[in-house]
């Protein structure tokens, strides 16, 4: 009873104009229904491989390199999986990274791209396959979880990419403004996976909530001092709070986010929240594919260092992803 109570707090304060969408919402995540998947080709896109949705139907800002994939459907099952040619995500982690479409044209050629939270993996695959990094660093904190970051980094092919388990206070002190893209793919509440029919119990807790902007804010914190001058920090989420969302983004602005500005990102301009003032995105489960989420892009301020960038230091790159993988350090 008090966590039903709690969501309909949330849904109050997240629609306070509009009833009938505090109850479409409140369905979504009490009375999850079956969704599709998006897929994110890694290798030669093959027609008819899977029971996809016509493109005609999905937003125009959606690249050949992703589908999704209607609901019922036995992604793991596919060829296209087994062969490593797809990764599966929920729409609404494509949709939030979708920002990088926005970055990569203010991109260097072959960048370098920092995942600061990797596992599963999904972000860095994704973002190998929207901005080519010349070098992608996939780091995860936790031990169990970096064997399958690099089970499905290897599955699918991922060129110039190596592993670590560092924290990021560590990353940062290693390698300070030494990469043109990091991702933070936000440890969260994850309230969102109840659209999902996945059991959370006190992701609405206010305890919950506080814990984790309380680390959201320090991991920002280290990941702002990674970014190179005119480089990119693309911050995510997949839960409702505006605690952990717009208000980490306005806390570390004011308290530590000089030279950095958010970025407005037009294919998403449907979605910009209305809980700040900066440009910043929200995703819901009842009027989306996917189960929802956040999303800030912010760019830091400067003119990039280019081939001045110093090498990184070997402990950053001793695990590489694959036998043959060669990394290119410009």
């Amino acid at each position: 009873m008090e966590a039903t109570n709690l969501m309909k707090k949330a849904a109050t304060t997240l629609f306070p104009n509009g009833e009938a969408e505090q109850r479409a919402f409140l369905a979504a995540l009490l009375e999850p229904e079956p969704r599709g998947s998006a897929v994110v080709w890694t290798g030669p896109r093959t027609a008819g491989e899977l029971d996809t949705v016509e493109r005609g139907t999905l937003p125009s800002w959606v690249p050949d390199e992703i589908d999704l994939v209607k609901p019922g459907e036995k992604i793991g099952r596919s060829r296209a999986y087994e062969a490593g040619e797809i990764y599966p995500l929920d729409f609404s982690s494509v949709t939030a990274a979708s920002a990088l479409i926005t970055a990569r044209d203010r991109l260097p050629e072959a960048p370098r791209v920092l995942d600061l939270c990797a596992a599963p993996g999904g972000k860095s695959i994704l973002a190998s396959v929207l901005v080519r990094p010349g070098l992608l660093l996939s780091n995860e904190v936790e031990g169990k979880r970096l064997g399958p970051l690099r089970h499905n980094l290897a599955r699918c092919g991922i060129r110039n990419a190596c592993t670590q388990r560092l924290m990021p206070e560590e990353i940062a002190s290693l390698a300070p403004e030494a990469f043109d893209l990091c991702l933070v793919d936000a440890p969260c509440s994850g309230q969102s996976l109840l659209a999902k029919g996945i059991a959370n119990p006190g992701c609405f807790h206010p305890s919950t909530i506080k814990g984790n902007a309380r680390r959201q804010l320090r991991i920002l914190e280290a990941a702002a001092l990674t970014v190179a001058p005119g480089g990119f920090l693309l911050y995510t989420t997949c839960t409702f709070s505006e605690r952990e969302n717009e208000g980490v983004i306005e806390k570390w602005l004011e308290r530590s986010g000089a030279g950095f500005c958010p970025v407005e990102v037009p294919h998403l301009a449907s979605l910009r929240s209305p809980l700040s003032e900066f440009p910043s995105y929200r995703l819901y489960p009842h009027n989306s594919p996917g189960v929802g989420g956040f999303a800030v892009l912010l760019w830091r301020e400067g003119v990039p260092n280019g081939d001045s960038r110093t090498l990184l230091p070997s402990p950053l790159l001793d695990y590489p992803v694959g036998p043959t993988t060669a990394l290119s350090q410009p």
